[in-house]
């Protein structure tokens, strides 16, 4: 497919391909241990208030009757959050680590 094609199509039609394209990534990395419900459960978790240890994907667990656990993206420095529903309860797991690239030192931005 040509950069001109790709240019001319509607941002609806680009955003069900790379939807699709997402699904297929998520499922296999899923199939090799690494998402999906196959978390480590051994690894600790954080509340609200604790410091974010590394930046990365973290798995934000909600109180059981709020909704069911999601990922996001947590970075070092910061503290981790409560939940406007769950408030205290929610609790985050790293699922895996993941440098902010503007803390990359190639990435850096210049004061």
């Amino acid at each position: 497919m040509d950069t001109t094609f790709r240019m001319a199509q509607s941002p609806e039609r680009r955003f069900k391909k790379l939807s699709h394209r997402k699904l297929q990534i998520h499922h296999s990395c899923a199939s090799r241990g690494g998402g999906g419900r196959h978390r480590n459960t051994s690894l600790p978790l954080y509340k609200p208030g604790d410091a974010v240890p590394e930046s990365g994907i973290y798995e934000v667990i909600h109180d059981a009757d709020h909704r069911q656990a999601h990922d996001a993206v947590m970075i070092v420095g910061n503290t981790f959050p409560t939940c406007e529903t769950c408030e205290a309860r929610v609790r985050f797991r790293i699922v895996r680590t993941a440098p902010y690239i503007f803390q990359d030192q190639d990435f850096e931005e210049l004061p």
